[in-house]
């Protein structure tokens, strides 16, 4: 894990010192709509898995590397899943009253490494709208299920389903970046992130198809350093 993070830090903060002028830093906070749409686990018990709400911040350096277009590594925390509405807890009467009144949450922890690409569509005016592209590295740093009942009991528990400690997966994304106080930007940013590989390793012979997908608006800030 500390690798993890010391490589993270490096990719974040680390440039050429001849274009150290022109990086600017920054920080974001997200609100992500999870899910793994087709979870064979899951849909073997003849459920599926929904989209879950989700909070996540990260840390980024945007750097230049022309007029229009520049690199935006990040370092961010996230969470990803899905939830079930009412539990299968069987065909008997009283299994199916208590697993329509329960609901459970899949919750897989990861720090993520989005490596992007921004280019500003406009650069004139004082606001400017931007698309940003690019792999994401992941490493999963926790997994529970948390259940409710009545929204009255809360039951957390650690789980093992053979998750992969690694993912890897694409980001694209639109946003909108606007002047503030002094030298400082602020900007709103809408992003889908799409899982290529599956979260759940293979049960021996039994494939899993498990990649997870995730919709997130941002909002953050940013502003230069190296001058």
């Amino acid at each position: 894990m500390k690798s993890i993070l010391k490589v993270a830090i490096a990719l974040v903060l680390t440039t050429g010192a001849a274009q150290a002028q022109g990086i600017n830093i920054g920080a974001k906070g997200s609100l992500n709509l999870t899910n793994i749409p087709k979870f064979t686990v899951i849909e073997s018990l003849g459920q599926d898995l929904k989209y879950m709400a989700t909070g996540g911040g990260a840390l980024f350096a945007e750097i230049p590397l022309d007029a229009n277009f520049s690199f935006r590594p990040e370092i961010a925390y996230n969470r990803r899943g899905g939830k079930l509405e009412g539990l299968n807890l069987g065909s008997g009467t009283i299994g199916q009253i208590i697993g329509n009144l329960a609901n459970a949450r899949l919750n897989l922890d990861y720090i993520d490494i989005p490596l992007l690409f921004k280019y500003n569509i406009s650069t004139e005016g004082e606001g400017s709208p931007y698309v940003v592209a690019g792999p994401s590295l992941g490493f999963m740093v926790g997994h529970t299920m948390s259940n409710s009942i009545l929204g009255l009991i809360d039951l957390n528990y650690n789980v093992n389903m053979n998750f992969k400690n690694f993912d890897l997966g694409g980001v694209v994304g639109l946003g909108y970046e606007m002047p503030l106080n002094g030298k400082m930007k602020g900007f709103v940013e809408a992003t889908y992130r799409q899982g290529f590989l599956n979260a759940v390793d293979n049960f021996g012979p039994v494939k899993v198809d498990s990649k997870t997908s995730n919709f997130g608006i941002s909002a953050g800030v940013s502003f230069p350093v190296g001058k």
